[in-house]
């Protein structure tokens, strides 16, 4: 066919050929022999590197953030040089939610951990990551990024790996994607259960994943104790937590919020038992869902905010497993904070809603030992019965859940640094 008809140009993202047929742009992704064949060479060249070996873990929000013990086991290691590159989420950067504007907040939240840290977003514009010259790219999630720190493109350059920010206990599909997690080098996941789960989307999730539990919850291994004195307002209170998702979206099939119904409830029950103390953790995105979805003026969401702190604190940090360990009781809608509070095994208050996203096994064994009030008179009755009569029934099926399904005989960390060095030095 006549070149002027039917162009083909290779786009300046490398991992997409572009086809130009009259006027309509087509994708074609990058064969994953390619990239296969990238992971092969630059684990070669890694093998005869003199010169330490840069672990670059890209982060665009420190809620988020799941690598710590693993990013410690690197920097006592004098053959890594481990890095956190900051950068903004696609959003952000294209002005569509200014409340993720969070450059450095996320930025000085590793400074002061005394770690190495980097900008990776300059000039209201993203640095290719090749110029930091990585060796191995870990991500934080598999959105919200340009293209150019995708996998398809980085693999010619560094080994790509991702553990998920939380533990997946809904039975989503894009949980494991051809355009994403397909393209690593290697998928770190927490069990069994989720690897088959993950095969019945993707039967090809066996070729690059490896089962080894979860490192957030490698904090729970920790024998020291946490002060409650450094988290809570009034620490001799009941503490409980309030973490509210942002999945405000009722006719979203992927949604779990139930703002809408006991927001406003929650913060008076709040006010009400002064014998509590409470802590605000929302989710990071739920300020720009309310104000999209004018479920709240700009104002109103402020205020309510505010509300919150004048009774106890807003904690929207990513470093949360302290406020969790101390705490006597969850509220939550959340996903991920199901799995990761179970360790606690403190009781949680899941509020349901109609056409809520429908679990998967490991998140149907979990909840067994959670409560899951249908409405607010029954979140109300089970609140009472768990602060003001102190009744916790269910005590032994979480204390069994947890058995069932996280390891805790060696850290996860410990298993992921295993791998990656056996590979490397093997």
């Amino acid at each position: 066919m006549n070149n002027t008809i039917l162009q083909k140009y290779i786009s300046k993202d490398k991992y997409n050929i572009i086809y130009d047929f009259f006027g309509i742009k087509f994708k074609k992704m990058r064969p994953l022999n390619d990239i296969t064949a990238n992971y092969k060479n630059k684990l070669a060249y890694i093998k005869q590197k003199t010169d330490k070996i840069k672990v670059a873990f890209i982060a665009s929000e420190n809620q988020k953030w799941c690598y710590q013990s693993l990013y410690e086991l690197f920097e006592k290691d004098k053959r890594f040089e481990p890095v956190v590159l900051i950068y903004v989420t696609l959003r952000a950067h294209k002005g569509q939610d200014n409340t993720r504007l969070n450059l450095e907040e996320n930025y000085n939240f590793f400074k002061d951990r005394g770690m190495n840290v980097e900008y990776a977003y300059k000039n209201d514009d993203y640095v290719d990551l090749k110029d930091f010259n990585p060796d191995i790219v870990f991500y934080e999630q598999p959105w919200g990024m340009p293209s150019i720190y995708k996998p398809q493109y980085v693999s010619d350059f560094a080994l790509t790996y991702y553990m998920p920010y939380g533990i997946p206990l809904f039975d989503f599909k894009f949980d494991y994607t051809k355009k994403f997690h397909l393209y690593l080098h290697k998928l770190f996941t927490d069990s069994e259960i989720t690897l088959n789960r993950l095969a019945k989307y993707n039967k090809k999730c066996f070729l690059n994943t490896e089962i080894v539990g979860y490192s957030k919850l490698d904090v729970y291994l920790d024998q020291i104790s946490d002060n409650a004195e450094n988290y809570w307002k009034y620490p001799e209170k009941f503490k409980i937590i309030y973490a509210p998702h942002h999945s405000i979206e009722q006719n979203s099939k992927y949604g779990t919020s139930t703002f809408n119904h006991n927001g406003k409830f929650i913060l008076d029950l709040a006010k009400k038992y002064p014998d509590t103390t409470w802590i605000f953790k929302p989710h990071p995105r739920l300020k720009y869902t309310l104000s999209k979805h004018k479920v709240m003026t700009d104002s109103e969401i402020n205020a309510y905010y505010n509300e919150w702190e004048k009774i106890g604190k807003v904690y929207t940090k990513g470093d949360y497993f302290g406020i969790f360990k101390t705490s006597d009781l969850m509220i939550t809608d959340c996903c991920s904070f199901l799995g990761e509070y179970l360790p606690s095994k403190k009781p949680v208050i899941r509020p349901l809603r109609k056409n809520m996203v429908k679990l998967n096994s490991l998140g149907k064994e979990i909840v067994k030992g959670y409560y899951e009030p249908k409405n607010n008179k029954e979140l109300y009755e089970i609140f009472k019965k768990i602060v003001i009569e102190r009744k916790d029934e269910k005590i032994n099926t979480r204390e069994n859940s947890i058995q069932k399904i996280i390891d805790f005989n060696e850290p996860s960390a410990n298993k992921i640094y295993n791998s990656i060095t056996k590979e490397l030095f093997t």
